[in-house]
């Protein structure tokens, strides 16, 4: 798939796909509740063996297994079998799968079940032109690569010819792919998320992408409560919208993120104007923004002592802010 967020098309997949039309990997870098939540069917449901990743230990099953690094691969059409993205410090179950609320559409028997979960932004998914990592198999002759299982076991094979060698250069691979192209499942705009462990650069097209859905919502639900309003996020004042009904008026900023949880930054010039304006200033929060029901919370300032933070009666949510300090250096 392109994104793997329980949209587009699927090509391959194997039996069950070509059967139903749809996997349990669709929703493999969708983030929910910060989290995301890795699926893969293993052999008569098995599950991972946490032995064959160990080597030691006697493992109950339910046990879970933190900080480890799953690789997701996949037939690529025209390129063979590729890896498509990873989570870093995943937690993994032993001989179990786990139970997500809700159910994926084509597959309601099944529920939505994982192996595997991760942070979110820990998840990253390739672009599909960088998708160019090959992953040798079992059936080309590759004698301890990956066969016709589903879930593979690098640290069981590694004596196997080419296997060690393989991991050290996918190992590699991993670590040169993390520039800007390579977006975290759950990147949060404007939020200053960064991903645990490995620095990147923001992806500039995907959070403008993220805004201008956040805008649009945030836009949406205030005209539905009979606000008049107005855009003015060219005109760097501060704020994104103003919005007035009756002899109310309210400047808004709009913050927006795929996470289901609250996250953002505030620029100094609009952490001055919340401070300035603090009985009309809102910050407008839209999470989830890819999903078909985003969840907005319009957030009050309020200063508690000497700190500010913003507030929202109902359903109550209280975030702190955090004041940083910037600088520019230059030559004199």
């Amino acid at each position: 798939m392109t994104d793997y967020n329980g949209s587009g098309d699927i090509s391959s997949g194997g039996q069950y796909v070509r059967e139903h039309g749809v996997g349990g990997e669709v929703l493999n870098f969708a983030p929910s509740r910060g989290l995301c939540y890795g699926y893969a069917m293993s052999k008569s449901f098995g599950g991972i063996r946490l032995r064959a990743l160990t080597g030691t230990g006697k493992w109950n099953k339910g046990d879970e297994l933190h900080g480890v690094d799953v690789v997701f691969i996949a037939q690529r059409p025209g390129v063979g079998q590729v890896i498509v993205g990873w989570y870093r410090n995943a937690t993994v179950f032993h001989k179990h799968y786990g139970q997500r609320p809700g159910s994926i559409p084509g597959m309601e028997r099944e529920g939505r079940r994982y192996l595997c979960s991760a942070d979110a932004r820990d998840a990253y998914l390739l672009p599909e032109e960088k998708r160019l990592f090959k992953v040798p198999t079992a059936m080309s002759g590759n004698k301890g690569f990956p066969g016709q299982s589903n879930v593979w076991y690098p640290t069981i094979n590694l004596s196997k010819p080419g296997v060690k060698e393989f991991v050290q250069k996918a190992r590699a691979y991993i670590h040169r792919s993390l520039q800007p192209s390579v977006v975290p499942a759950g990147d949060a705009t404007k939020a200053g998320a960064k991903g645990r462990g490995w620095p990147r650069q923001p992806d500039h097209a995907h959070n403008a992408l993220v805004e201008a859905i956040a805008v649009d919502y945030a836009w949406q639900h205030f005209a539905r409560q009979k606000w008049h309003v107005e855009s003015v996020e060219s005109e760097n004042h501060g704020w994104d919208l103003v919005v007035s009904r009756g002899k109310q008026t309210l400047h808004v900023e709009v913050k927006g993120t795929s996470l289901e949880s609250v996250g953002f930054e505030l620029t100094p010039n609009e952490y001055l104007r919340l401070q300035e304006r603090s009985k009309t200033y809102r910050v407008c929060m839209v999470c989830n923004v890819f999903s078909s029901q985003p969840e907005i919370f319009v957030l009050s300032p309020k200063l508690v002592g000497d700190e500010w933070h913003l507030h929202q009666k109902s359903p109550p949510m209280l975030v702190g802010l955090v004041p940083r300090i910037a600088a520019v250096g230059r030559e004199i």
